[in-house]
């Protein structure tokens, strides 16, 4: 029954919301998301949607049919062909993949908003025509827009990626009894707010007597409403998609998918706690997440990791990318608490979507200074 009053409130839908690029043109597909996340979970304000009939094509589904189940927004072909090739892999895959339905694990972490720091250390060039940046918890790629409110078409709507989870130690010739973290993921807001919304992976070390234990996670959050929020365990090495968007300034949503083990989440997430959205900037961020003290964590020594496939859209469908040589493009490098060194940087842009991410200095050898 639930399902088909779904279905009875598409046509309302479509009237109060119009057409989007970043949904596909789907009529009322945005509407239909906010009205389809009514299973609850563990944590208040964070919903889930149902399991999709068995043999559900998302791919061949309407925008509506798919945002019933929680199936993320595709790109628009016709503007983005490669971003939509590698939605449809991903969406196919998952097809038969499991939805995880246990609890959200709370967690005391916080992935935070770019700190900016004073320098951007030496470690790589910037290309020609992007900002360089320096930052004491983010490393990666930011692209920017302008807009100071939610703009249903020039705002930040949705940011795709294609990751591999990296794998956590400390820095070599290190063993300081510390917890070290590093989050992986993708998302909106943040550079330039107070909030962000976004889903990733954790890659957790701790390393006492000589003995190191691990933990890893695939996780959602929107900060400052929730912490970062644990679905199921991932192992390193493993493939992950992540889809982050929002039909608006307070309604949020995140799809994060496993390949290797076959598992994905798809959570809503209702914005309690201002700053709310505006989506200024879309993100693909290697961190080390917040707190010990008033400083971040210590930053895993992941050595390197993979984004082979990364693409952001505003609400008219404008797409953007990594490798994107403009003023609205900005190279993000991670500081050590002092400020004296680079310890995590975009080590190279592959192509126009991919790059490819790796720890330095005294993150990778030797252990950092607290």
């Amino acid at each position: 029954m639930r399902v088909q009053s779904i279905f009875a409130g598409i046509a309302a839908a479509a009237a109060l919301f119009s057409s989007g690029a970043a949904f596909a043109n789907g009529v009322g597909a945005a509407t239909t998301y906010d009205i389809s996340h009514s299973m609850g979970t563990n944590v208040a304000g964070v919903t889930t949607f149902p399991d999709a009939p068995q043999g559900f094509n998302a791919i061949n589904a309407t925008p509506e049919a798919r945002a019933i189940y929680g199936f993320p927004p595709a790109p628009d072909a016709s503007v983005d062909a490669h971003g939509y090739q590698q939605w449809s892999r991903a969406m196919t895959a998952a097809a038969s993949a499991k939805r995880y339905s246990g609890p959200l694990r709370v967690t005391s972490l916080h992935s935070m908003p770019m700190q900016a720091a004073p320098s951007a250390g030496n470690n790589s060039v910037t290309p020609a025509g992007v900002n360089r940046y320096a930052s004491y918890n983010w490393s990666g790629v930011v692209n920017t827009t302008n807009v100071t409110s939610f703009d249903v078409n020039a705002s930040f709507q949705t940011v795709l990626s294609e990751f591999t989870v990296p794998s956590a130690q400390d820095a070599f010739a290190s063993c300081d009894g510390t917890q070290h973290f590093e989050v992986s993921w993708n998302g909106i807001d943040g550079f330039s707010d107070g909030d962000v919304l976004q889903g990733g992976t954790e890659s957790g070390a701790k390393c006492v007597n000589g003995v190191t234990t691990t933990q890893y996670c695939a996780w959602i959050e929107w900060y400052p409403t929730y912490p970062v929020l644990c679905q199921y365990a991932v192992d390193p090495g493993d493939d992950m998609f992540v889809e982050t968007y929002a039909t608006g300034p307070t309604t949020g949503y995140v799809f994060v998918y496993d390949y290797t083990k076959q598992i994905f989440g798809s959570y809503a997430l209702n914005a309690t706690t201002p700053p709310f959205l505006v989506g200024n900037s879309a993100e693909y961020i290697v961190e080390r997440p917040c707190c010990v003290g008033n400083n971040s964590y210590p930053l895993t020594n992941y050595v390197w990791n993979l984004w082979a496939a990364n693409f952001a859209y505003t609400g008219d469908g404008t797409f953007f990318y990594p490798g994107m040589h403009d003023a609205n493009t900005y190279y993000l490098h991670m500081l050590d608490d002092g400020g004296t060194q680079t310890i995590s940087h975009p080590a190279e842009i592959e192509g126009r979507f991919g790059m490819v991410m790796k720890d330095v200095n005294c993150a990778y050898a030797g252990g950092c200074a607290p």
